[in-house]
């Protein structure tokens, strides 16, 4: 079982935009779980056995329980039945308390088809009835982080105390943020914009580095002098 659960359309879309929550509740004892989509096949840089590793070695450096991919197709994530069922199946075998999807604002599609399919994988997996495997399993919650987008969050996280380990994280990515042999926008300053919008997200509560995500519940506050 895991308390979070992690899905990403690509591996190291999940660093960009979580990986330092991630690490932080992996300190702080949480069973944390990262569920790829895809290999990212068709990247312009990294073969898929290229980022495979990459992605055990970041789970690594996160401290993750466990980090599996679901091989979908890469640039072919439209939320079809085969593949709800899929996310559904993976969402009721680690049976999480909480997950995490992209947002649908980016300017790669695949994130925002990622987003629509977690959703419905997560509604589905909820289902007694629902045709697929595993027992059913009622997620607490559906959290979305920004990969490419600097979006107005929710909520943010304070990642300052586990900042380097995003960072150490991210650097396991050489194929996609190394030179490459094409050059693409994660080749050309990318890490350098994330390092500025975490920036922007900790200036908003006062912290060094925070990560910024987004919800559809409402926040239920009996005490204001306590709980806010």
């Amino acid at each position: 079982m895991a308390d979070i659960l992690a899905f990403a359309a690509h591996p190291d879309d999940a660093e960009i935009g979580a990986g330092g929550a991630l690490a932080r509740h992996a300190r702080q004892g949480y069973e944390v779980v990262v569920v790829d989509l895809t290999l990212g096949e068709l990247a312009s840089n990294g073969s898929p056995e290229e980022r495979r590793r990459e992605s055990t070695e970041a789970a690594r450096i996160l401290g993750l329980a466990a980090r599996e991919c679901l091989r979908l197709p890469d640039r072919d994530l439209e939320p079809t039945a085969e593949r709800v069922r899929t996310v559904a199946e993976a969402v009721r075998k680690w049976r999480p308390r909480l997950v995490l999807g992209p947002s649908t604002e980016d300017r790669h599609p695949d994130h925002a088809a990622a987003a629509r399919l977690v959703r419905e994988g997560v509604f589905s997996a909820g289902l007694p009835r629902y045709p697929a495997r595993g027992e059913a399993h009622r997620v607490g919650r559906l959290v979305r982080y920004f990969v490419n987008a600097p979006g107005r969050p929710d909520f943010v996280v304070d990642v300052s105390e586990v900042y380097e380990v995003k960072l150490a994280a991210l650097a396991a990515y050489s194929s996609q943020f190394g030179p490459g042999w094409h050059a693409t926008p994660l080749n050309r300053g990318y890490l350098e914009w994330v390092e500025l919008r975490d920036s922007w997200y900790g200036s908003l509560v006062g912290a060094a580095r925070a990560e910024g995500f987004e919800w559809d519940g409402t926040l239920a506050v009996s005490d204001l002098v306590t709980q806010l």
